[in-house]
C-alpha cells in the first residue's frame, strides 16, 4: 500500500500536463468503427498495484482495506480521471461526465461474459444513442475497458460489429451469434499491451466470448455518461467512494446539469463539486 501511494504521488508530478484531445486519426476511427484503443497508457508498476487488488478482491478480499475492496477504490483510483482516459471522454461525450458505473474482471479460460448486444437505430435514444453534429462526436454512454493483461486479436477479449453503433436497421439475428458455425464474419477482436484503454461507445454492438487461453484475462470496466442521463443504478460501496478524494468523488456527483433557484444558474461541475460539501450519489445496497 505504502508503494502505491508513492506511485500515486509520482503520477500526480508527473501529471501536470494540460488535456490534450484526441487525435484526427482518433476520432475519424472512432466514429467509424465505434471504437478506439489507446495502447500502454499505464506504466509497468501500475499495472502490478492493480492487477494485485483486482486479484485480490476475488480472492481475498478481506486482505484490503476497505476502500479498496472494490474498484474504483485504491490503486485503481488513478483510473478514474487519467488524463488520456479524460481527454478522449470530453471529446465523444463532452466535459459534463460522470462515472455511473465500475466493475473489474477476473476471465478465466473457458468464462463467457455476455452474448452479443447493442447496434441497431438507438441513436435517439439520449443514454445509449451516438451522432454526429457541427463538427462533434456526441456519445451518449462509453465503456473503457482497462487491459491489464496482454491482448491477442483471437484470445477472447471484447469483440465488435464495427460500424453497428450507426446502424439504421435493427441488428439481423445471423450476425448475433458467437457460436462457431454460425459466428458473424462480421465480429472483430483486437489486440494490445496490458496497461491499454479500449473505448467504445455503449451503442455498438459488442459481447464478452468465452476467454481461450489459459492465463486469465484481468480487467477494469468503467461506464462514463453524460451528466444529464443515469442508466445504472449506482452500486460501488459508500467506503468505496468515501475513500476517494474529492476531486475523484466528483466523478459520482448527482445526475443533474443546472440549478435554476440561483441567479445565475448553478452549474453541476467538477470544480463547484470540489469546492462545497455535496455528497456524492447514494450507493445502493440491496437488488
Amino acid at each position: 500500500m505504502i508503494r502505491w501511494v508513492l506511485i500515486e504521488l509520482q503520477n500526480h508530478l508527473l501529471r501536470t500536463e494540460p488535456i490534450m484531445s484526441m487525435t484526427e486519426e482518433e476520432k475519424f476511427l472512432f466514429d467509424l468503427n465505434g471504437y478506439i484503443l489507446r495502447e500502454a497508457i499505464l506504466s509497468s508498476d501500475e499495472i502490478l498495484e492493480i492487477k494485485d487488488q483486482i486479484e485480490r478482491i476475488h480472492n481475498d478480499a478481506e486482505s484490503l482495506p476497505e476502500g479498496s475492496r472494490a474498484v474504483p477504490g485504491g490503486p485503481t483510483q488513478i483510473l478514474i480521471d487519467h488524463p488520456k482516459v479524460v481527454e478522449v471522454l470530453h471529446e465523444v461525450i463532452g466535459p459534463d461526465i460522470r462515472l455511473e458505473g465500475a466493475f473489474s474482471m477476473v476471465r478465466k479460460q473457458g468464462d463467457r461474459h455476455g452474448d452479443l448486444h447493442g447496434g441497431g437505430p438507438q441513436q435517439i435514444d439520449p443514454i445509449f444513442g451516438y451522432r454526429y453534429q457541427d463538427g462533434r462526436i456526441h456519445a451518449g454512454m462509453v465503456r473503457v475497458a482497462f487491459e491489464l493483461t496482454d491482448i491477442a486479436e483471437d484470445d477472447g477479449a471484447t469483440v465488435f460489429i464495427p460500424g453497428s453503433h450507426k446502424a439504421n436497421f435493427p441488428m439481423h439475428q445471423n450476425h448475433m451469434s458467437l457460436e462457431a458455425g454460425s459466428r458473424s464474419p462480421f465480429l472483430k477482436g483486437y489486440s494490445c499491451p496490458a496497461g491499454s484503454a479500449l473505448f467504445f461507445t455503449e451503442n455498438l454492438c459488442h459481447a464478452g466470448p468465452v476467454w481461450l487461453r489459459e492465463t486469465p484475462r484481468i480487467a477494469v470496466f468503467f461506464a462514463y455518461a453524460h451528466l444529464a442521463t443515469n442508466w445504472h443504478r449506482f452500486t460501488v460501496p459508500s467506503s468505496v467512494v468515501q475513500s476517494l478524494p474529492r476531486k475523484r468523488q466528483a466523478y459520482f456527483r448527482e445526475p443533474w446539469i443546472a440549478d435554476f433557484r440561483t441567479n445565475p444558474a448553478t452549474k453541476n461541475s467538477i470544480e463547484r463539486f470540489i469546492d462545497n460539501d455535496d455528497s456524492p450519489i447514494k450507493s445502493e445496497d440491496r437488488p
